[in-house]
């Protein structure tokens, strides 16, 4: 991702934050990053701040993000990188050790209220929520001012409800985004599970 970027101090959404371990990566990458992380499990969100509070230039949200600013029902799973808005799939794993309402905001707003212009790299790893998360960046996108996009992709039924990759892939290229490449295939009985993703502004 260094490469995709010419921002001294780039500004980064960590969408799904769970305990921090893409922090620790973007701190690798850049020299000195803006992180601003979210992660809306209670527990998960308690080891993130031991992990992560006194890092530099990082901000922690206790919240999830979404299409719209709401009160939402957070299903935590045992495995915490697995829990999500949506209910577990036939494909799932694990067990539900929580469901509990939690708030939800979103990037247009977040953006409006903290003064930010624009987005250098926008990470989504929601369990299956990342559609929802880029609705609500939707004012910020058509005015290009998320420069990259870098999500994960499920293919298999693990949550209930969770849009197809054609559904992500119209609605980013609709925004001006275009494809680069995918990264990190995860397979499952000889098929692709899940993988990640980056687009770029066209």
């Amino acid at each position: 991702m260094r490469r995709f970027t010419t921002a001294d101090r780039p500004i980064i959404f960590d969408v799904g934050a769970n305990v921090g371990q893409t922090i620790q990566k973007f701190r690798k990458y850049f020299d000195n990053p803006e992180i601003h992380s979210f992660e809306p499990g209670i527990d998960t969100f308690a080891e993130l701040k031991r992990n992560a509070e006194e890092l530099p230039g990082v901000h922690l949200a206790n919240c999830g993000l979404g299409a719209q600013r709401e009160a939402k029902t957070f299903v935590e799973n045992e495995f915490s990188d697995m829990s999500s808005f949506y209910e577990p799939g036939d494909a799932g794993w694990g067990n539900i050790t929580h469901r509990r309402e939690v708030q939800i905001d979103t990037i247009d707003h977040y953006c409006e209220q903290a003064g930010i212009d624009h987005i250098d790299i926008l990470k989504s790893d929601t369990q299956g929520y990342d559609l929802e998360v880029l609705r609500g960046a939707e004012n910020m996108l058509r005015a290009g001012k998320i420069k990259l996009v870098y999500l994960e992709i499920i293919f298999e039924d693990m949550y209930q409800g969770s849009p197809r990759f054609d559904e992500i892939y119209k609605f980013l290229v609709d925004h001006g985004m275009t494809l680069v490449s995918f990264y990190d295939m995860h397979y499952r009985q000889d098929r692709l599970s899940w993988t990640d993703v980056i687009f770029k502004v066209a």
